[in-house]
């Protein structure tokens, strides 16, 4: 994880400094802030992963007449530096290969990025153009906004350019955008490089579908065990998690370290020790309290900058424990199961979708805010603290997979959610864990819900006649509980939210795409369109020779 930044337009004035330097948590191994083109700066701080400490893995890359800094893991880095022949500064970096694949692809910015098979936000600059790109889902982080002189600040957190800037969006995942050095004033103009595939196969069998799940997800995991500083697993005791885990273990030769977080009466606490003991790797335990899970929440509206009541609870025990394991472990490298839920659709409201296609369609909304949400949360909470996430579920060619499978193997009837994908790794876990339904990670805290706790010290916080005019100092996106209006509250004590506002989507669960269009919240209107299922497209929903549905 690092943290990437720059200014097109102007020379850098000490607030700009001051500014860049609010996301050093993300590198603090090495900070760097250099003048590449006239007027155009890159900033750069680094967490070192891969050559921890060698000259040739710092940043900015240079070479070619071009400057890219670049927060991300390029995995397929090798193979896009064979027949180079560019002398790069900074070479040693798996980013050189953004260099080398633009020179290769004859500067085309969409190719490149096309090429890339990682998680990646960069900025790269030569002598007229500025060139930005952001990673198919959205893994890593990157937002923009102009100052009042015009100049454009981009930076990989909201909290280091929101005070510059008029107004700040996020730069969109799966995009890719060039601003010309002649008129840099100009909006950025994204384009877009890559789609989730929204058509799925039909005629892909179960078993072959296993086979390729199982044979893509170990790839994905082998792919990002790159690198020679520790590795660890978030491990709460539930599928996701503990599948990365058993995967991973069977590839490093160093043994990792599974963490886990809860109250003390977590059921779930014993699951992740029985995994970590099936799989004889280290666990390490962080036993937290109520009263904890409180005090730390205005850390983490500022860490996960929104006010999003599902984002912030989620993310108490994720940053607390990335907290924990920052101050105690040399572990420098997360892995964790995010993204598996929105790919097999296996959240429980998903799983009462009123057929496959409509659950298809949720899958595909899903995954389009998965920046917003689980990603946001994972990448925030873990930055801060000097930590790198890395998450296997989100590989591209794993996303393509899961994405075309018919939509009636993630939708079976009398089945457990995410079937196929437990059948596909039988004898990887135990079967009680394999087998073992679905619960969140900060929900099954212990015995008490988190949300009953949060809900009863909000209700004692917030004095009813505050509460009752809420509308009048909240009046876009009114909060509909005490527990929404303390988040808003501090979130508006720490941001501007007329800046930047309208990045934090909210409420992800209540927008389902079965819902008519006046029920959905943060939906515009082509998407409203997007999601809409036709009846022509349920009549597509046929029996297969097989004895299963498919899509036609």
């Amino acid at each position: 994880m690092c943290g990437i930044w720059a200014i097109i337009g102007e020379q850098v004035t000490p607030q700009q400094q001051d500014a860049f330097m609010k996301i050093v948590g993300r590198g603090p191994d090495l900070t760097v802030l250099e003048e590449v083109q006239p007027n155009v700066h890159l900033g750069f701080h680094r967490l070192a992963i891969v050559m921890p400490g060698d000259t040739p893995s710092a940043q900015p890359i240079v070479g070619g007449g071009l400057s890219v800094v670049c927060n991300g893991e390029i995995y397929n880095h090798q193979s896009l530096k064979i027949d180079s022949t560019l002398t790069l500064k900074n070479g040693g970096s798996d980013c050189a290969a953004i260099i080398t694949s633009f020179v290769k692809h004859n500067e085309d910015l969409k190719e490149t990025c096309a090429s890339l098979d990682g998680v990646f936000a960069f900025i790269m600059a030569d002598s007229k153009n500025v060139y930005i790109g952001r990673d198919p889902i959205g893994v890593r982080p990157l937002f923009y906004g102009y100052n009042s002189n015009g100049s454009l600040l981009i930076g990989s957190e909201v909290k280091c350019i929101e005070e510059l800037c008029e107004r700040v969006e996020y730069f969109p995942p799966g995009c890719c955008a060039t601003i010309s050095l002649a008129s840099p004033t100009r909006p950025v103009q994204p384009q877009q490089y890559y789609a989730v595939p929204s058509i799925a196969d039909r005629f892909l069998s179960v078993d072959c579908t296993k086979t390729l799940v199982r044979d893509i997800l170990v790839k994905s995991v082998e792919k990002r065990l790159m690198g020679n500083r520790n590795f660890g697993f978030m491990l709460s005791g539930g599928l996701d998690s503990s599948l990365i885990a058993s995967i991973a273990t069977r590839f490093l030769k160093q043994k990792p370290i599974a963490f886990s977080v809860g109250f003390e009466d977590s059921p779930d606490l014993e699951n992740a020790r029985h995994v970590a003991d099936y799989l004889k790797i280290p666990h390490e335990v962080l036993v937290i309290t109520p009263q904890q899970c409180i005090d730390i929440i205005p850390e983490v509206v500022f860490a996960l900058e929104t006010f999003d009541p599902l984002i912030i609870r989620c993310g108490i025990a994720h940053y607390l424990l990335c907290q924990h394991i920052s101050k105690s472990s040399d572990v420098k490298v997360l892995l964790s199961g995010e993204g598996a839920d929105e790919l097999f659709g296996s959240y429980a409201y998903m799983q009462k979708a009123p057929n496959a296609l409509h659950l298809h369609k949720e899958i595909l909304r899903r995954m389009s805010h998965l920046h917003q949400y689980d990603v946001l949360r994972c990448d925030r909470s873990t930055s801060c603290h000097g930590l790198e996430i890395r998450v296997p579920f989100l590989d591209k060619k794993f996303i393509d997979l899961v994405s075309r499978m018919p939509p009636t193997y993630k939708l079976m009837p009398m089945k457990l959610e995410k079937h196929l994908l437990r059948s596909a790794f039988e004898g990887w876990l135990p079967n009680e864990v394999l087998w073992r339904s679905k619960e969140g990670f900060a929900e099954a805290l212990g015995k008490t819900d988190l949300g009953d706790i949060l809900a009863e010290h909000c209700n004692k916080l917030i004095p009813k006649e505050l509460y009752d005019s809420r509308a009048e100092r909240f009046p876009d996106r009114t909060p509909e509980t005490t527990e929404e209006y303390w988040y808003r509250q501090i979130f508006e004590e720490t941001f501007v939210y007329d800046k930047m506002g309208h990045l934090v989507h909210t409420k992800v669960y209540r927008t389902a795409a079965w819902h008519r269009p006046d029920e959905k919240e943060n939906v515009n209107n082509k998407e409203t369109e997007t999601l809409e299922v036709k009846s022509d497209d349920l009549l597509r929903l046929r029996r297969r020779s097989t004895g299963s549905l498919g899509v036609a």
